[in-house]
């Protein structure tokens, strides 16, 4: 019973180290709006 939950444990902490690590790599990517796309306005009225 000592083993299931200390393997139990191990796999939770694992769990968790890896949702922070994700987490802290997704707040360290630089997000980029494109600009916006000129459009012709007297192509498409014709």
């Amino acid at each position: 019973m000592t083993l299931l939950i200390t393997i139990s444990i191990l796999i939770v902490l694992a769990v968790l180290l890896v949702t922070i690590w994700t987490t802290v790599k997704a707040y360290n990517v630089k997000h980029t709006i494109d600009p916006p796309q000129e459009t012709r306005s007297d192509s498409k009225n014709q």
